[in-house]
This record gives C-alpha cells, sequence and structure tokens, in this order.
C-alpha cells in the first residue's frame, strides 16, 4: 500500500513539551531568560507526552543565536548505552552548516585530554570528560564542533519567538540503574559579543510538575511549556485520519517534518485498535544489539552487533500521545529485558485483565505489554532501531519512504514485523501460532 498523502507525523521526542507554541503568539526572549542548564527533564513520569521511551530522558536548554552566540558544553560522559547531544533550528530541525551537521552521537565525541571515551575505549576511566562547542561557523574536522544555527534563520515552531531560536538537548538511553540521577549533566558558557559571558550550571530542580517552571524567566515560554506538560494544546493534525497505513501494518513513521527527530533512530510502527477480549500479537526478527552492556558504554561499532538499541513501545494515539500506563506498568520494554527465542521476539498486547498466562512469571518466553484502560482510542506500537552500525542495510531508517508498509518490508526485509489480533480464547487454545492462524479484529 502506498500512502498518498503522509498525514500520520509520528513525534519522537518528550522534550518537545519544553518549546511547543500554547494558544496565543508569544513575545521575544533573549539568553537572559533562561536562568540555568537543562530546565526541561522529560520522562514518561515527568512528560507523559508525544511518544517517549520509557528507558530515555531528555534534557532541553533554549537560546537565541545571534551572530556571536557560542554555547560551550562540559561535562562528563555517562554511564548509559546511549548518549547524544543534537542542536535545533527554530523550526525544531536539524541542520547543517558547512558540512557540518548538528547532531554528535557518543562515540564521535573527542574526550578531553588525557581522558577516554567509553564508547571508543573499553579502557576509559570513569569520569572522563569532554567538550563540545556551538560555534557560528564550524569547518569540517573542528573537533567536537556543531554549528549553532543554520546559516539562514528558519520560522519559528514557536509563534512570536525569534528565528533565530535554538534548542541544545541532550539523550540518555538506559544510564546507570535506569536511574537519570545518576546521569551528571554539562554546564553550558554562553559567550555573544559585547556581554559578559554566562555560566550556566544544571538546574537543581528541573520541572516536576506543569507549572514548576520558574527555571524559566519568559512568561510565554512558562505558559507554552505547562500547557504541553499538561497534555494540552493543538495534537489533531498530528492523527492519521485519511490515507492511513493499513492496521497492523508496519511503516517507517515520522519525515523531514518531525519535530526534534533523533537522526540516529528510525521507528518502525503499526496502528491498531485494542479491545477487551482481544490479543494484539506482534513477532519480529530482531538484529543483534547492545543488550549485552545493559547500562554501560560499550566501544562503538562492534563486530557482529547490528543495533545499538531496540526496543518495543505501546502508545496511545491520541493527543497528548503518550506511552501506555496501566496499573503502574509502563508500555515499552528495553532489548535487554524481551526474551528471543531462535533470534526471534515475540509480544502480546492486552489489558491486565487479558494478559495470558504464557507472558507470566521470570521464566516467560514471550514479552508483554499493557493496553489503555478504559479507552477507545487507537494505539499504536512502535520498534525502535537506534543507530545501526556500518554494513547493517535492513534497519528501518533506510526505507525510502515514510508512512509507508511497502517501502519498510522492502528495506526491513527478513527483519519486518509482522502483527495480528485474535480472541482471548483462540490465543489460550493455539498460542502465538494460533492467533495468526485465526486472527480476529474488534469489531
Amino acid at each position: 500500500m502506498v500512502v498518498r498523502r503522509p498525514g500520520l507525523v509520528f513525534l519522537v521526542l518528550a522534550g518537545f513539551a519544553s518549546i511547543v507554541p500554547a494558544a496565543h503568539a508569544a513575545p521575544s526572549f533573549g539568553n537572559a531568560a533562561v536562568r540555568c542548564a537543562w530546565p526541561v527533564e522529560s520522562t514518561p513520569t515527568k512528560a507523559n507526552v508525544l511518544y517517549p521511551d520509557a528507558n530515555a530522558t531528555y534534557w532541553t536548554t533554549p537560546f537565541v543565536a545571534t551572530r556571536t552566540t557560542r554555547l560551550t558544553l562540559t561535562g562528563k560522559f555517562p554511564e548509559a548505552r546511549y548518549f547524544s547531544i543534537q542542536a535545533y533550528s527554530s523550526d525544531a530541525q536539524l541542520y547543517s552548516v558547512n558540512g557540518v551537521d548538528s547532531s554528535i552521537t557518543d562515540f564521535e565525541i573527542t574526550p578531553n585530554r588525557r581522558h577516554g571515551n567509553p564508547w571508543k575505549s573499553a579502557n576509559a576511566r570513569p569520569g572522563s570528560t569532554y567538550t563540545v562547542r556551538l560555534v557560528p561557523r564550524p569547518r569540517a574536522g573542528m573537533r567536537n564542533a556543531l554549528p549553532v544555527a543554520p546559516t539562514t534563520p528558519t520560522g519559528p515552531l514557536v509563534r512570536g519567538l525569534p528565528k533565530r531560536t535554538g534548542f541544545v538537548m541532550i539523550r540518555v538511553y538506559l544510564p546507570e540503574g535506569n536511574d537519570p540521577g545518576t546521569v551528571t549533566l554539562p554546564s553550558i558558557r554562553i559567550t555573544e559579543a559585547g556581554k559578559a559571558a554566562r555560566t550556566l550550571r544544571p538546574c537543581a530542580r528541573p520541572q516536576r510538575t506543569p507549572s514548576a517552571t520558574s527555571t524559566i524567566r519568559s512568561k510565554a515560554m512558562r505558559r507554552a511549556l505547562s500547557s504541553l506538560l499538561g497534555g494540552s494544546g493543538s495534537f489533531a493534525s498530528k492523527v492519521c485520519t485519511i490515507d492511513c497505513p493499513a492496521s497492523l501494518a508496519f511503516f517507517k513513521a515520522g519525515a523531514s517534518s518531525t519535530p526534534f527527530p533523533n537522526s540516529a533512530s528510525g521507528y518502525a510502527a503499526a496502528l491498531y485498535q485494542p479491545a477487551d477480549g482481544y490479543v494484539t500479537v506482534v513477532t519480529a526478527t530482531m538484529p543483534t544489539s547492545s543488550s549485552a552492556a545493559g547500562t554501560a558504554p560499550a566501544p562503538w561499532p562492534a563486530t557482529g552487533i547490528d543495533l545499538r538499541y531496540w526496543s518495543f513501545c505501546n502508545y496511545v494515539y491520541s493527543p497528548p500521545f503518550p506511552v501506555v500506563t496501566d496499573d503502574g506498568q509502563l508500555g515499552c520494554v528495553a532489548d535487554e529485558d524481551l526474551p528471543l527465542l531462535g533470534g526471534t521476539a515475540t509480544v502480546v498486547i492486552s489489558s491486565n485483565a487479558d494478559r495470558p498466562a504464557s507472558t507470566l512469571g521470570p521464566g516467560a518466553a514471550i514479552g508483554w505489554l499493557p493496553t489503555q484502560s478504559n479507552s477507545s482510542a487507537r494505539e499504536l506500537v512502535a520498534i525502535r532501531n537506534m543507530l545501526a552500525a556500518p554494513g547493517f542495510d535492513n534497519s528501518v531508517m533506510g526505507a525510502s519512504a515514510a508512512n509507508d508498509p511497502t517501502a519498510a518490508q522492502a528495506a526491513m526485509g527478513s527483519y519486518y514485523p509482522l502483527a495480528t489480533q485474535c480472541t482471548t480464547t483462540t490465543f489460550a487454545r493455539g498460542g502465538v501460532a494460533g492467533c495468526f492462524a485465526t486472527p480476529a479484529s474488534p469489531s
């Protein structure tokens, strides 16, 4: 099926909540509006909006890029599976200047003198440090340099903000103990011609509730943050209503217009309708990943490893697009926590009441994710493919078109996921094979 109009936009970053427009225009703000570094910390428990991964944390700092603005980030490499620093223009897109991209991933960062990068050397000592600079005109080959803004200012995502608004973001997946509190965030030093340099230390209290936003002086920015973290705002245009991919057919989610994309990630996603008395079953041959590293860095690339990380997550396909939570259970499972049989992962998605016994217990060979209770909304299951190794050509990232199952299948080949639905009775009698042999969808 070829989708004629890509009506589905898959937003993949909960950090989007920090700077999405409120319903009215916002006045301009300067760099003095931000009092400390990383005022926005996004996790499913702090900001469960816009398709977060329950195993990741996103930190965001807004700024204004004048012709002389420079940002210097100085910090320690985190103990984590994945780490990146990315800068976005006012339209929430990545960019490049002089062939230098606005994104740098952990293994690409050169450590400070006499230190080591744990994603390049297994002998790097704990606490090794790095310095990354955002500068106006980087050149190819400059060490740890990103462009602070695109050559041509873009129309702002937030109505009323300066065209040269920028956003710097840190992503960390699977930090030590899966606890974002273990991550030591870098300081940010801001220099501008004619102004005294300012060093922003990491905020002591990033937002904990939608209204706890005193780390940003701008009232308009606080209103926008509170609106998004509270799950309000206009998201109707982000819901596919016509020319949608077929139910249970996986497609590459997102497009170049997706706000705050991660240059290292791709998403195979499928829409479906959950219902009481039914289970949804997803099965896929999975690429190898760095799961053996757990929540620690490991040299990259590595022989025999296809992806740095993959996960299955289940989302409510209705504004504000949260990851499903039910009775304290989050609807995401990371590669290290999902059993594989012969390289194949199988996940059952259902309500707690309809959860099959075969998914229970520490020895279960089948994974399980919850559906949303008391909701008639469609849901969306997504398989993240993060950071494909050189030579691995079957990631969904290689699909030629978004929202097109045919393109996704052509790119993924034998790794293309399959999904079906059946009644709980059918699954109880025949298991996964019985469900695929006798599918049934809610009316």
